[in-house]
């Protein structure tokens, strides 16, 4: 087991190393972290638990043995899921500057959708992510969902601090007399917009169902997804 220890704590403490280095970002109200370095390790974190783990945790997910974390005739819809959410994140990213509020309010719904299922899928691997720790070559992306998780509400939380120049976006909007309602929106905490982004998320579930239903998923995979396992928490 030594061996085994010499990689763990190092893979630990690089897993709190991210986690509070997220949470730091957050407290202070300031996205880029203090040091390049930290700047550079988090990006590369990033990219490693947002896309690549995914993709390889999905490429061998039926490898554990007799485990099984997702069923296979219905992990297509999660596969999906988690695309959505990915996409969000990084498409978010790269429109940090954008001023056009349709884009924001539907990234913002799409990384809440990823936030949720990370949640629901952290719980789901609850049980095997130690084992994602000790034998990190074997199974890191069991741990993929807990830290995405993180980076998902960073993004959410710093892509929806913009400010918006009424005066130049809207010149006229005295004269209109009223306000497109995506700007009235922006105008509300953010916590009030959740509200407003779950919604919209129940919409895109609802899009995801379907076009796994035209692709022959059936209407409730998603639950079938996790019930339909073996051995993880939502197995039945």
């Amino acid at each position: 087991m030594g061996p085994f220890l010499a990689l763990a704590i190092p893979y630990a403490a690089y897993l709190i190393y991210l986690i509070v280095q997220i949470i730091l970002t957050l407290k202070r109200s300031e996205k880029k972290c203090r040091s390049n370095a930290a700047e550079a390790i988090l990006l590369f974190s990033e990219i490693v638990f947002t896309v690549i783990g995914p993709i390889i945790g999905f490429c061998r997910f039926d490898q554990f043995g007799p485990e099984i974390p997702f069923a296979k005739q219905h992990v297509l819809i999660i596969i999906l899921l988690s695309a959505v959410g990915s996409v969000s994140f990084w498409l978010a990213r790269a429109t940090k500057d954008t001023h056009n509020l349709f884009v924001r309010i539907f990234l913002s719904a799409g990384m809440l959708q990823g936030i949720v299922l990370c949640a629901i899928v952290t719980i789901h691997f609850a049980g095997f992510m130690l084992m994602g720790i000790i034998f990190p070559w074997a199974g890191f992306e069991l741990l993929c969902p807990l830290i995405a998780f993180f980076m998902l509400i960073r993004e959410l939380y710093f892509y929806n601090q913009v400010k918006l120049d009424m005066e130049e976006l809207l010149p006229y909007r005295r004269e209109l007399g009223f306000e497109p309602v995506q700007y009235k929106l922006f105008q509300q905490p953010l916590t009030a917009r959740l509200f407003v982004y779950g919604a919209i998320v129940v919409v895109l579930v609802i899009a995801q169902v379907l076009l796994g239903y035209a692709v022959g998923l059936q209407p409730d995979s998603i639950i079938r997804a996790f019930t339909q396992s073996v051995g993880f928490t939502f197995s039945r």
